[in-house]
């Protein structure tokens, strides 16, 4: 059974078109680019907004997927299965959590504020200001090493900048 599921799910790929016909390589750049940049944005915010000393918890990861999954499809149907690729390869390798801390600087919002008690991460709170990171476990440096392990802020940096490297190339 798992393999006829298998088969049916490769076909499946197989046969998608990789990019929309009338997509052009700027047009999927700007649209990946920006479905990241709204991606990170929101999570940003609706991070802030539900954060506790306990993290966002399970209700907040399943919007944030749904999310994902929403902004995949509606890449897939404007630019092609490649812009989805692109996509999620920026997310995975890091890309949309550095673009987190980018809006963390640029917002800036004053610290504490008034939408719940816990404070925003700005320029002065910041997790990109530790020297090492262990809440990036789903990422291919994260997925080397043991769950919950410190990873160095530099090695993700660069692998956020590979990945989306990597993406432009992809959408090329």
């Amino acid at each position: 059974m798992h393999t006829f599921l298998a088969t049916i799910l490769a076909l499946l790929i197989l046969n998608a078109p990789l990019r929309a016909q009338d997509s052009t390589r700027l047009k999927r750049i700007e649209y990946v680019a920006g479905a990241s940049l709204a991606f990170s944005l929101i999570d940003y915010v609706g991070l802030n907004l539900v954060r506790t000393q306990h993290g966002p918890g399970f209700l907040y990861r399943c919007v944030e997927a749904t999310e994902q999954t929403a902004i995949s499809y509606f890449l897939y149907k404007t630019c092609g299965l490649s812009s989805v690729i692109a996509f999620n390869l920026i997310w995975w390798t890091w890309g949309d959590d550095l673009a987190y801390y980018g809006w963390t600087n640029l917002l800036n919002p004053a610290s504490p504020n008034s939408f719940n008690s816990y404070v925003w991460e700005n320029r002065t709170n910041s997790g990109l200001l530790l020297p090492n990171i262990n809440w990036a476990g789903w990422t291919p440096i994260g997925l080397l090493r043991p769950q919950g392990s410190w990873i160095a802020r530099n090695a993700l940096i660069a692998q956020a900048v590979i990945g989306f490297s990597v993406s432009i190339g992809i959408l090329w």
